[in-house]
């Protein structure tokens, strides 16, 4: 008896079916067994008992990449099991949206233009691939965000490459001035700068990577128990130095809140220092008031 074909897993949200479906079939046209959950699951069957076990014995996996794919549980539990199995993994791209970290390092299929030359392209990556050994893969990353995944992260957003220097410029200042550095966000990543203040310390700083804008956050609100920043005054003080850096002011509303910066604004040597100078006045006084 002929053993069938390894199969090709598509992952992919319910929004983006119609697509899976023609990619699907194309793959199909170039000789390779697709394998999409709409028509592959029988009837009665165990949906994610299924599901698992379609991934652990596929030879390949696509994940449709998109804003609902990002949102989707179900593709990243897919994916990542595809990853700790060391199946080859590759991705089509149908939109802007930022690959997630765990598959930054791995090159992508660009769909967002014409989607026959796309295929062809994908085609002749998956035919480079073994679908019956573990692939040779890039080094695995953690899904969640770290010291090792998230400048890498954040090269992939508008202004990349500016905004992740910066980014590091501020995360090694913190190494240095602050008592603790977290990760925290799949969606969003960012990196808080800690001190151990109180009874369980106090972020003084998070860089986060929105999608369209970078930003340093200062969280004003959260120093509201801490001598000075107790007062209103010494809270809009640390407003009024970080609109220096700002073309249009923010409303001194913010000093009981999380003003945000574009990391843009602290592209020169000049405003970094300015805004670091800043925060670390405010450590400073924290730690005096204890």
């Amino acid at each position: 008896m002929t053993q069938a074909a390894p199969y090709i897993f598509i992952s992919h949200s319910s929004t983006d079916r119609e697509f899976a479906l023609k990619l699907a079939d194309g793959i199909n046209a170039a000789g390779f067994r697709p394998w999409v959950d709409v028509e592959a699951i029988p009837d009665g069957s165990s949906w994610a008992r299924e599901i698992e076990k379609a991934v652990t014995d596929c030879g390949a996996l696509i994940v449709v990449m998109s804003k609902p794919a990002r949102e989707s549980e179900w593709v990243e539990r897919e994916t990542l099991l595809a990853l700790e199995l060391h199946k080859p993994v590759l991705i089509a791209r149908l939109d802007d949206t930022p690959l997630p970290i765990s598959l930054i390092n791995r090159q992508f299929t660009d769909f967002r233009k014409r989607f026959d030359p796309a295929l062809k392209r994908l085609v002749a990556a998956l035919g480079k691939v073994s679908l019956t050994q573990p692939a040779p893969v890039p080094p695995k990353l953690a899904p969640a965000p770290n010291s090792l995944n998230f400048f890498t992260y954040m090269e992939q957003l508008p202004n990349g490459a500016e905004n992740a220097r910066i980014a590091r410029q501020l995360f090694d200042w913190a190494k240095d001035n602050t008592d603790s550095l977290t990760f925290s966000g799949r969606a969003e990543p960012a990196f808080h700068a800690h001190i151990w203040v109180g009874a369980g310390g106090v972020v003084v700083f998070s860089v986060r990577s929105f999608t369209k804008q970078p930003a340093v956050e200062v969280p004003l609100q959260y120093l509201m128990p801490f001598p000075p920043y107790d007062q209103a005054d010494q809270r809009l003080a640390v407003l009024t130095a970080i609109n220096t850096l700002l073309p249009a002011p923010l409303d001194s509303s913010r000093a009981d809140r999380r003003p945000t910066l574009p990391l843009s604004v602290l592209a020169t040597d000049d405003a970094l220092t300015t805004f670091t100078d800043t925060i670390r006045e405010v450590i400073n006084k924290i730690r005096a008031g204890q």
